[in-house]
Protein backbone atom coordinates (compact mmCIF):
# COMPACT_ATOMS: atom_id res chain seq x y z
CA UNK A 1 0.00 0.00 0.00
CA UNK A 2 2.86 2.33 1.34
CA UNK A 3 4.34 1.61 -2.31
CA UNK A 4 1.57 2.47 -4.37
CA UNK A 5 0.68 5.77 -2.50
CA UNK A 6 4.59 7.01 -3.35
CA UNK A 7 3.87 5.60 -6.79
CA UNK A 8 0.73 7.77 -7.09
CA UNK A 9 1.75 10.91 -5.38
CA UNK A 10 5.50 10.83 -7.70
CA UNK A 11 4.17 12.90 -10.50
CA UNK A 12 2.90 15.61 -8.19
CA UNK A 13 5.99 15.53 -6.10
CA UNK A 14 8.23 16.29 -9.27
CA UNK A 15 5.63 19.17 -10.24
CA UNK A 16 6.16 20.59 -6.64
CA UNK A 17 9.85 20.51 -6.66
CA UNK A 18 9.92 22.15 -10.20
CA UNK A 19 7.69 24.56 -8.81
CA UNK A 20 9.96 25.23 -5.71
CA UNK A 21 13.17 25.63 -7.75
CA UNK A 22 11.30 27.99 -9.83
CA UNK A 23 10.34 30.08 -7.26
CA UNK A 24 13.75 30.13 -5.59
CA UNK A 25 15.44 31.05 -8.41
CA UNK A 26 15.19 35.32 -8.91
CA UNK A 27 13.52 37.59 -11.24
CA UNK A 28 17.24 38.12 -13.19
CA UNK A 29 17.85 34.31 -13.27
CA UNK A 30 14.88 34.00 -15.68
CA UNK A 31 15.17 36.78 -17.78
CA UNK A 32 18.82 35.57 -18.50
CA UNK A 33 17.47 32.14 -19.16
CA UNK A 34 14.95 33.77 -21.59
CA UNK A 35 17.53 35.43 -23.55
CA UNK A 36 19.73 32.60 -23.89
CA UNK A 37 16.32 30.01 -24.85
CA UNK A 38 15.77 33.38 -27.29
CA UNK A 39 19.57 33.10 -28.50
CA UNK A 40 19.13 28.96 -29.27
CA UNK A 41 16.28 29.47 -31.06
CA UNK A 42 17.54 31.89 -33.30
CA UNK A 43 20.52 29.42 -33.83
CA UNK A 44 19.52 26.30 -34.04
CA UNK A 45 15.84 26.90 -35.53
CA UNK A 46 17.88 27.32 -39.08
CA UNK A 47 20.82 25.75 -38.40
CA UNK A 48 20.80 23.17 -41.36
CA UNK A 49 18.82 25.34 -43.81
CA UNK A 50 21.68 27.26 -45.57
CA UNK A 51 24.21 25.10 -47.83
CA UNK A 52 27.64 25.03 -47.04
CA UNK A 53 30.11 28.08 -47.93
CA UNK A 54 33.24 28.03 -49.03
CA UNK A 55 34.86 27.81 -45.81
CA UNK A 56 32.73 25.20 -44.22
CA UNK A 57 33.73 22.82 -47.02
CA UNK A 58 36.83 23.06 -46.25
CA UNK A 59 36.29 21.70 -42.81
CA UNK A 60 34.26 19.13 -43.07
CA UNK A 61 36.07 17.79 -46.18
CA UNK A 62 39.86 18.83 -46.22
CA UNK A 63 40.05 18.85 -42.37
CA UNK A 64 37.74 16.56 -40.30
CA UNK A 65 37.54 14.34 -43.19
CA UNK A 66 39.64 11.39 -41.89
CA UNK A 67 41.45 10.42 -38.32
CA UNK A 68 42.39 12.43 -35.50
CA UNK A 69 45.97 12.67 -36.35
CA UNK A 70 45.36 13.39 -39.90
CA UNK A 71 43.16 16.22 -39.12
CA UNK A 72 45.76 17.87 -36.78
CA UNK A 73 48.04 18.01 -39.80
CA UNK A 74 45.63 18.99 -41.99
CA UNK A 75 45.48 22.23 -40.11
CA UNK A 76 49.01 22.77 -39.77
CA UNK A 77 49.44 22.88 -43.70
CA UNK A 78 46.28 24.00 -45.02
CA UNK A 79 44.88 26.47 -42.81
CA UNK A 80 46.18 29.70 -40.93
CA UNK A 81 44.07 29.03 -37.32
CA UNK A 82 45.50 27.09 -34.39
CA UNK A 83 43.97 23.62 -33.68
CA UNK A 84 41.90 23.47 -30.79
CA UNK A 85 38.36 24.35 -32.46
CA UNK A 86 39.24 21.41 -35.23
CA UNK A 87 40.19 19.31 -31.88
CA UNK A 88 36.31 19.51 -30.29
CA UNK A 89 34.82 19.47 -33.99
CA UNK A 90 36.50 16.39 -35.04
CA UNK A 91 35.19 14.70 -31.81
CA UNK A 92 31.94 16.32 -31.96
CA UNK A 93 31.01 15.16 -35.42
CA UNK A 94 31.88 11.64 -34.12
CA UNK A 95 28.33 11.55 -32.88
CA UNK A 96 26.97 14.62 -35.18
CA UNK A 97 28.53 13.78 -38.45
CA UNK A 98 29.71 16.37 -40.72
CA UNK A 99 26.67 17.15 -41.80
CA UNK A 100 25.38 21.01 -42.13
CA UNK A 101 23.50 20.11 -38.88
CA UNK A 102 25.78 18.30 -36.76
CA UNK A 103 28.74 19.83 -37.96
CA UNK A 104 27.38 23.80 -37.13
CA UNK A 105 25.73 22.41 -33.71
CA UNK A 106 29.35 23.07 -32.09
CA UNK A 107 29.70 26.83 -32.98
CA UNK A 108 25.40 27.39 -32.44
CA UNK A 109 25.63 26.31 -28.77
CA UNK A 110 28.85 28.22 -28.38
CA UNK A 111 27.17 30.85 -29.51
CA UNK A 112 24.20 30.55 -26.98
CA UNK A 113 26.76 30.23 -24.54
CA UNK A 114 27.73 33.76 -25.04
CA UNK A 115 24.45 35.00 -23.35
CA UNK A 116 25.47 34.27 -20.02
CA UNK A 117 28.84 34.92 -20.07
CA UNK A 118 28.08 38.40 -21.37
CA UNK A 119 25.12 38.71 -18.52
CA UNK A 120 28.38 37.79 -15.87
CA UNK A 121 30.53 40.19 -17.69
CA UNK A 122 28.00 43.32 -17.17
CA UNK A 123 27.02 42.90 -13.77
CA UNK A 124 30.52 42.04 -12.39
CA UNK A 125 31.58 45.19 -14.24
CA UNK A 126 28.33 47.56 -13.43
CA UNK A 127 25.64 45.63 -11.65
CA UNK A 128 22.35 43.95 -12.36
CA UNK A 129 20.97 45.85 -15.49
CA UNK A 130 23.84 46.17 -17.41
CA UNK A 131 24.29 42.08 -17.28
CA UNK A 132 20.49 42.06 -18.59
CA UNK A 133 21.74 44.57 -21.15
CA UNK A 134 24.93 42.79 -22.32
CA UNK A 135 22.76 39.48 -22.79
CA UNK A 136 20.24 40.93 -24.50
CA UNK A 137 22.46 42.55 -27.30
CA UNK A 138 24.43 39.54 -27.19
CA UNK A 139 21.10 37.16 -28.07
CA UNK A 140 20.16 39.25 -31.19
CA UNK A 141 23.73 40.13 -32.77
CA UNK A 142 23.62 39.33 -36.16
CA UNK A 143 27.13 39.12 -36.22
CA UNK A 144 27.63 36.53 -33.08
CA UNK A 145 24.20 34.52 -35.01
CA UNK A 146 26.00 34.16 -38.59
CA UNK A 147 28.98 32.74 -37.10
CA UNK A 148 27.15 30.55 -34.45
CA UNK A 149 25.81 28.70 -37.70
CA UNK A 150 29.31 28.68 -39.62
CA UNK A 151 31.38 25.57 -39.70
CA UNK A 152 34.44 27.51 -37.77
CA UNK A 153 35.93 28.79 -35.13
CA UNK A 154 34.78 32.39 -34.48
CA UNK A 155 31.94 31.51 -32.16
CA UNK A 156 34.20 29.34 -30.15
CA UNK A 157 36.65 31.93 -30.34
CA UNK A 158 33.71 34.77 -29.26
CA UNK A 159 32.97 32.64 -25.97
CA UNK A 160 36.69 31.88 -25.17
CA UNK A 161 37.20 35.70 -25.34
CA UNK A 162 34.62 36.28 -23.48
CA UNK A 163 35.17 33.90 -20.72
CA UNK A 164 38.91 35.40 -20.87
CA UNK A 165 37.57 38.86 -20.33
CA UNK A 166 35.04 38.03 -17.28
CA UNK A 167 38.17 36.73 -14.96
CA UNK A 168 39.77 39.30 -16.53
CA UNK A 169 37.29 41.78 -14.86
CA UNK A 170 37.26 39.31 -11.11
CA UNK A 171 41.08 38.97 -11.25
CA UNK A 172 41.01 43.11 -11.21
CA UNK A 173 38.45 43.43 -8.99
CA UNK A 174 39.12 40.93 -6.63
CA UNK A 175 43.24 40.09 -7.04
CA UNK A 176 42.39 36.56 -6.54
CA UNK A 177 44.77 33.75 -7.72
CA UNK A 178 42.30 31.54 -8.94
CA UNK A 179 40.59 34.22 -10.63
CA UNK A 180 44.15 35.58 -12.30
CA UNK A 181 44.90 31.52 -13.25
CA UNK A 182 41.18 30.61 -14.94
CA UNK A 183 41.79 34.32 -16.89
CA UNK A 184 45.10 32.80 -17.90
CA UNK A 185 43.89 29.15 -18.86
CA UNK A 186 40.25 31.31 -21.14
CA UNK A 187 42.98 33.26 -22.54
CA UNK A 188 45.07 29.93 -23.63
CA UNK A 189 42.24 28.35 -24.72
CA UNK A 190 41.10 31.29 -26.64
CA UNK A 191 44.53 31.79 -28.52
CA UNK A 192 44.62 28.30 -29.16
CA UNK A 193 41.44 28.80 -31.22
CA UNK A 194 42.63 31.93 -33.55
CA UNK A 195 45.55 33.77 -33.31
CA UNK A 196 43.55 37.30 -32.94
CA UNK A 197 43.12 36.33 -29.77
CA UNK A 198 46.26 37.40 -28.61
CA UNK A 199 45.44 41.18 -29.07
CA UNK A 200 42.04 41.23 -26.85
CA UNK A 201 44.91 39.45 -24.29
CA UNK A 202 47.70 41.92 -24.70
CA UNK A 203 45.09 44.51 -23.60
CA UNK A 204 43.48 42.56 -20.31
CA UNK A 205 47.19 41.56 -19.47
CA UNK A 206 48.39 45.58 -19.19
CA UNK A 207 45.28 46.19 -17.46
CA UNK A 208 45.86 43.13 -15.14
CA UNK A 209 49.50 44.39 -14.43
CA UNK A 210 48.77 48.49 -14.31
CA UNK A 211 46.38 46.96 -11.22
CA UNK A 212 47.82 44.21 -9.76
CA UNK A 213 50.87 44.04 -10.83
CA UNK A 214 52.78 40.77 -9.51
CA UNK A 215 49.36 39.42 -8.33
CA UNK A 216 49.07 38.74 -11.94
CA UNK A 217 51.60 36.66 -12.76
CA UNK A 218 50.13 33.34 -12.27
CA UNK A 219 47.64 34.11 -15.22
CA UNK A 220 50.26 35.54 -17.81
CA UNK A 221 52.58 32.21 -16.30
CA UNK A 222 50.17 30.12 -17.32
CA UNK A 223 49.07 32.28 -20.93
CA UNK A 224 52.82 32.17 -21.62
CA UNK A 225 53.03 28.37 -21.71
CA UNK A 226 49.96 28.20 -24.54
CA UNK A 227 51.84 30.93 -26.48
CA UNK A 228 54.78 28.74 -26.48
CA UNK A 229 53.35 25.76 -27.26
CA UNK A 230 51.82 27.56 -30.14
CA UNK A 231 54.46 29.71 -31.67
CA UNK A 232 56.22 26.85 -33.87
CA UNK A 233 52.34 25.61 -35.49
CA UNK A 234 52.07 29.43 -35.95
CA UNK A 235 55.06 30.50 -37.75
CA UNK A 236 54.83 27.12 -40.08
CA UNK A 237 51.48 28.02 -40.86
CA UNK A 238 52.36 31.60 -41.51
CA UNK A 239 55.24 29.94 -44.52
CA UNK A 240 52.30 28.52 -46.37
CA UNK A 241 51.19 32.68 -46.91
CA UNK A 242 47.10 30.98 -46.45
CA UNK A 243 45.62 34.54 -45.33
CA UNK A 244 48.06 36.71 -48.10
CA UNK A 245 44.43 37.05 -50.04
CA UNK A 246 43.22 39.33 -47.47
CA UNK A 247 45.47 42.39 -48.45
CA UNK A 248 43.95 42.23 -52.32
CA UNK A 249 41.02 44.33 -50.69
CA UNK A 250 41.59 48.12 -49.66
CA UNK A 251 42.36 48.70 -45.96
CA UNK A 252 39.76 51.35 -45.96
CA UNK A 253 37.04 48.68 -47.40
CA UNK A 254 37.57 46.40 -44.70
CA UNK A 255 37.87 49.20 -41.80
CA UNK A 256 34.11 50.23 -43.22
CA UNK A 257 32.87 46.64 -43.67
CA UNK A 258 34.03 45.60 -40.27
CA UNK A 259 31.63 48.00 -38.72
CA UNK A 260 28.75 47.24 -41.03
CA UNK A 261 29.06 43.56 -40.10
CA UNK A 262 29.31 43.76 -35.94
CA UNK A 263 26.24 44.90 -36.41
CA UNK A 264 24.40 43.41 -39.18
CA UNK A 265 26.54 40.41 -39.92
CA UNK A 266 27.72 39.05 -43.15
CA UNK A 267 25.78 40.50 -45.77
CA UNK A 268 28.10 41.52 -48.45
CA UNK A 269 31.44 39.50 -49.77
CA UNK A 270 30.90 36.46 -48.18
CA UNK A 271 27.75 35.53 -49.71
CA UNK A 272 28.72 37.21 -52.77
CA UNK A 273 26.50 40.36 -52.52
CA UNK A 274 27.92 43.59 -53.38
CA UNK A 275 27.91 45.81 -50.14
CA UNK A 276 24.69 47.16 -48.47
CA UNK A 277 25.70 50.35 -46.10
CA UNK A 278 22.00 51.16 -45.94
CA UNK A 279 21.62 48.20 -43.76
CA UNK A 280 23.74 49.26 -41.02
CA UNK A 281 22.88 53.17 -41.17
CA UNK A 282 20.42 52.84 -38.22
CA UNK A 283 22.18 50.41 -35.59
CA UNK A 284 25.65 52.03 -35.96
CA UNK A 285 24.09 55.54 -35.50
CA UNK A 286 22.01 53.86 -31.96
CA UNK A 287 25.40 52.58 -31.38
CA UNK A 288 26.96 55.81 -31.77
CA UNK A 289 24.50 57.42 -29.38
CA UNK A 290 24.97 55.18 -26.65
CA UNK A 291 28.44 55.89 -26.59
CA UNK A 292 27.71 59.81 -26.98
CA UNK A 293 25.31 58.85 -23.68
CA UNK A 294 28.38 57.32 -21.71
CA UNK A 295 31.11 60.60 -22.46
CA UNK A 296 28.00 62.99 -21.70
CA UNK A 297 25.56 62.00 -19.17
CA UNK A 298 26.63 58.61 -17.28
CA UNK A 299 28.37 59.05 -14.03
CA UNK A 300 32.41 58.57 -13.40
CA UNK A 301 31.38 54.65 -12.00
CA UNK A 302 29.73 53.84 -15.59
CA UNK A 303 32.40 55.40 -17.28
CA UNK A 304 35.26 53.44 -15.03
CA UNK A 305 33.01 49.99 -15.67
CA UNK A 306 32.88 50.67 -19.24
CA UNK A 307 36.46 51.29 -19.54
CA UNK A 308 37.80 48.19 -19.46
CA UNK A 309 35.74 46.56 -22.33
CA UNK A 310 35.84 49.47 -24.61
CA UNK A 311 40.02 49.29 -24.03
CA UNK A 312 39.71 45.45 -25.26
CA UNK A 313 37.45 45.99 -28.20
CA UNK A 314 39.41 49.31 -29.35
CA UNK A 315 42.81 47.54 -28.85
CA UNK A 316 41.63 44.21 -30.84
CA UNK A 317 40.65 46.13 -34.01
CA UNK A 318 43.58 48.87 -33.30
CA UNK A 319 46.70 46.84 -33.02
CA UNK A 320 46.07 44.91 -36.53
CA UNK A 321 44.88 48.00 -38.16
CA UNK A 322 48.70 49.34 -37.00
CA UNK A 323 50.19 46.47 -38.40
CA UNK A 324 48.38 46.25 -41.68
CA UNK A 325 49.25 49.89 -41.95
CA UNK A 326 52.84 49.45 -41.36
CA UNK A 327 53.15 46.20 -43.43
CA UNK A 328 51.12 44.70 -46.08
CA UNK A 329 53.14 41.24 -44.85
CA UNK A 330 50.91 41.67 -41.68
CA UNK A 331 47.94 42.75 -43.30
CA UNK A 332 45.02 40.00 -41.62
CA UNK A 333 42.60 42.74 -41.15
CA UNK A 334 39.20 41.42 -41.57
CA UNK A 335 36.08 42.05 -39.57
CA UNK A 336 35.77 38.06 -38.65
CA UNK A 337 39.23 37.96 -37.62
CA UNK A 338 38.11 40.59 -35.15
CA UNK A 339 35.69 38.80 -33.46
CA UNK A 340 37.22 39.08 -29.80
CA UNK A 341 36.56 43.09 -29.71
CA UNK A 342 32.50 41.96 -30.44
CA UNK A 343 31.26 40.96 -27.08
CA UNK A 344 33.64 43.61 -25.41
CA UNK A 345 32.04 46.38 -27.57
CA UNK A 346 28.41 44.92 -26.95
CA UNK A 347 29.00 45.06 -22.90
CA UNK A 348 30.02 48.45 -23.09
CA UNK A 349 27.32 49.48 -25.00
CA UNK A 350 25.11 47.66 -22.30
CA UNK A 351 26.91 49.91 -19.66
CA UNK A 352 26.03 52.84 -21.60
CA UNK A 353 22.36 52.56 -22.23
CA UNK A 354 21.77 51.32 -18.46
CA UNK A 355 23.85 54.19 -16.74
CA UNK A 356 21.50 55.93 -14.34
CA UNK A 357 22.59 58.90 -16.26
CA UNK A 358 21.45 58.24 -19.31
CA UNK A 359 17.92 57.69 -17.54
CA UNK A 360 15.10 57.00 -20.48
CA UNK A 361 16.89 58.29 -23.25
CA UNK A 362 19.40 55.43 -22.67
CA UNK A 363 16.85 52.94 -22.44
CA UNK A 364 14.84 53.69 -25.91
CA UNK A 365 18.66 53.50 -27.28
CA UNK A 366 18.96 50.17 -25.90
CA UNK A 367 15.74 48.80 -26.62
CA UNK A 368 15.65 50.32 -30.28
CA UNK A 369 18.87 48.44 -30.87
CA UNK A 370 17.84 45.04 -29.49
CA UNK A 371 14.45 45.51 -31.09
CA UNK A 372 16.17 46.63 -35.28
CA UNK A 373 18.53 43.64 -34.00
CA UNK A 374 16.25 41.05 -33.02
CA UNK A 375 14.21 41.98 -36.51
CA UNK A 376 17.38 41.56 -38.43
CA UNK A 377 18.08 38.63 -36.93
CA UNK A 378 14.65 36.76 -38.43
CA UNK A 379 14.76 38.59 -41.51
CA UNK A 380 18.10 37.16 -42.29
CA UNK A 381 17.26 33.51 -41.20
CA UNK A 382 14.43 32.90 -43.22
CA UNK A 383 15.56 35.37 -46.59
CA UNK A 384 17.40 33.53 -48.91
CA UNK A 385 18.87 37.15 -50.18
CA UNK A 386 20.81 37.34 -47.12
CA UNK A 387 22.12 33.32 -47.23
CA UNK A 388 25.26 32.20 -48.62
CA UNK A 389 24.51 31.05 -51.84
CA UNK A 390 22.39 27.64 -52.34
CA UNK A 391 25.22 25.44 -53.82
CA UNK A 392 23.00 22.37 -52.61
CA UNK A 393 20.45 23.11 -54.93
CA UNK A 394 23.14 24.30 -57.82
CA UNK A 395 24.63 20.79 -57.62
CA UNK A 396 20.67 18.90 -57.45
CA UNK A 397 19.51 20.75 -60.71
CA UNK A 398 23.04 19.85 -62.65
CA UNK A 399 22.53 16.38 -61.39
CA UNK A 400 25.22 14.27 -63.03
CA UNK A 401 27.05 14.88 -66.06
CA UNK A 402 25.86 12.42 -69.17
CA UNK A 403 28.93 13.36 -70.81
CA UNK A 404 32.14 15.82 -70.43
CA UNK A 405 31.15 19.25 -68.92
CA UNK A 406 32.23 22.71 -67.41
CA UNK A 407 30.32 24.79 -65.02
CA UNK A 408 31.50 27.87 -64.71
CA UNK A 409 30.79 30.26 -61.77
CA UNK A 410 31.66 32.01 -58.87
CA UNK A 411 35.65 31.12 -57.63
CA UNK A 412 34.38 30.47 -53.80
CA UNK A 413 31.68 28.77 -54.86
CA UNK A 414 33.75 26.13 -56.75
CA UNK A 415 34.80 24.01 -53.57
CA UNK A 416 31.00 24.25 -52.13
CA UNK A 417 29.86 22.85 -55.47
CA UNK A 418 32.07 20.11 -55.62
CA UNK A 419 31.22 18.66 -52.40
CA UNK A 420 27.84 18.57 -53.15
CA UNK A 421 28.32 17.33 -56.38
CA UNK A 422 29.82 14.17 -55.09
CA UNK A 423 31.07 12.99 -58.84
CA UNK A 424 34.81 13.27 -58.81
CA UNK A 425 34.28 17.11 -60.26
CA UNK A 426 37.47 19.13 -60.17
CA UNK A 427 39.06 22.46 -60.30
CA UNK A 428 40.51 23.73 -63.19
CA UNK A 429 43.02 26.96 -64.18
CA UNK A 430 44.03 28.29 -67.38
CA UNK A 431 47.88 28.02 -65.91
CA UNK A 432 47.31 24.46 -66.10
CA UNK A 433 47.49 24.76 -69.89
CA UNK A 434 45.48 21.67 -70.86
CA UNK A 435 42.83 21.50 -74.02
CA UNK A 436 39.75 20.76 -72.33
CA UNK A 437 37.29 19.26 -74.63
CA UNK A 438 33.32 19.43 -73.26
CA UNK A 439 29.46 18.83 -74.87
CA UNK A 440 28.22 20.85 -72.35
CA UNK A 441 28.67 24.66 -70.49
CA UNK A 442 26.88 25.59 -67.23
CA UNK A 443 26.62 28.94 -66.19
CA UNK A 444 25.66 29.27 -62.91
CA UNK A 445 25.46 33.23 -61.65
CA UNK A 446 23.49 35.76 -59.81
CA UNK A 447 19.81 35.86 -61.37
CA UNK A 448 20.45 39.68 -62.64
CA UNK A 449 23.79 38.76 -64.39
CA UNK A 450 23.39 39.01 -68.28
CA UNK A 451 23.57 36.24 -71.28
CA UNK A 452 27.39 35.45 -71.75
CA UNK A 453 28.25 36.55 -74.80
CA UNK A 454 28.38 33.56 -77.99
CA UNK A 455 32.19 34.67 -78.02
CA UNK A 456 33.27 33.19 -74.71
CA UNK A 457 31.90 29.77 -75.27
CA UNK A 458 31.76 29.16 -79.07
CA UNK A 459 29.79 29.69 -81.61
CA UNK A 460 28.92 26.22 -81.97
CA UNK A 461 27.00 25.99 -78.21
CA UNK A 462 23.72 26.53 -77.81
CA UNK A 463 21.49 27.84 -75.10
CA UNK A 464 19.63 24.72 -74.19
CA UNK A 465 18.02 25.54 -70.70
CA UNK A 466 17.72 28.20 -68.17
CA UNK A 467 16.32 27.84 -64.57
CA UNK A 468 16.83 28.50 -60.91
CA UNK A 469 18.37 27.68 -57.87
CA UNK A 470 17.61 29.95 -55.15
CA UNK A 471 18.87 33.33 -55.97
CA UNK A 472 21.52 31.84 -58.66
CA UNK A 473 20.41 31.24 -62.14
CA UNK A 474 22.06 28.30 -64.49
CA UNK A 475 22.42 28.32 -67.88
CA UNK A 476 22.77 25.13 -70.04
CA UNK A 477 24.72 25.62 -73.33
CA UNK A 478 25.14 22.33 -75.63
CA UNK A 479 26.49 21.25 -78.53
CA UNK A 480 23.88 20.38 -81.04
CA UNK A 481 25.12 17.42 -81.80
CA UNK A 482 27.26 14.10 -79.85
CA UNK A 483 30.77 15.97 -80.08
CA UNK A 484 33.01 17.58 -77.99
CA UNK A 485 34.23 21.36 -78.62
CA UNK A 486 37.29 22.96 -76.77
CA UNK A 487 36.72 24.99 -73.69
CA UNK A 488 37.85 28.58 -74.02
CA UNK A 489 38.74 28.82 -70.67
CA UNK A 490 40.34 31.85 -70.06
CA UNK A 491 37.65 33.60 -71.64
CA UNK A 492 34.82 32.09 -69.35
CA UNK A 493 36.87 33.18 -66.25
CA UNK A 494 35.95 37.19 -67.45
CA UNK A 495 32.03 36.53 -67.71
CA UNK A 496 30.08 38.62 -66.37
CA UNK A 497 28.58 36.92 -63.31
CA UNK A 498 28.34 39.39 -60.88
CA UNK A 499 31.01 37.67 -58.89
CA UNK A 500 34.29 39.24 -57.52
CA UNK A 501 35.95 36.49 -59.58
CA UNK A 502 35.04 33.23 -61.74
CA UNK A 503 36.13 29.61 -61.45
CA UNK A 504 35.83 27.07 -63.21
CA UNK A 505 34.56 23.05 -62.28
CA UNK A 506 35.15 19.99 -64.60
CA UNK A 507 33.00 16.55 -64.38
CA UNK A 508 33.07 13.54 -66.39
CA UNK A 509 36.17 14.85 -68.86
CA UNK A 510 39.86 14.63 -68.90
CA UNK A 511 42.45 16.84 -71.00
CA UNK A 512 42.19 16.67 -74.74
Amino acid sequence: MEAATLGRRRPASVTHSIRAAARARSRTFWIVAGLTALAALLRFATLGVQAYHHDEVITAVRVLGSGFGDAMNAVGVSESAPPLYYALAWLWTQVGGTGEWGLRSLSAAAGVAVVPVAFLIGRELRGRDAGLAAAALAAVNPMLLWYSQEARAYSLLSLLCALSLLYCARAARRGERRDMVLWGVASGLALATHYFALFAVVVEAAWLLRRRGRESLPGLTVFGFFGLALAPLALHQMSYGHAGWISNTGLGHRLWETAATFVTGETADIIGRPGRPGLSVVPLALCLAAFALLALRAGREDRRAAALPLAVGAGTVAIPLALALLSTDKDYFIARNLMPALVPLLVALAIAVTAPGARRLGRAVGIALFAYSLGFCLWASWSPDLHRPDWRAVAERLGEPGKPRATVTWTLGRTPLQYYLSNGAFQVAPAEGYRWLVHEVNVVSEASAPRPPRHLLGPQFEEAARERAGRLTIRRYRLPGPGLAPLRLRRLRDARLNFRTNGVLLDGVGPG
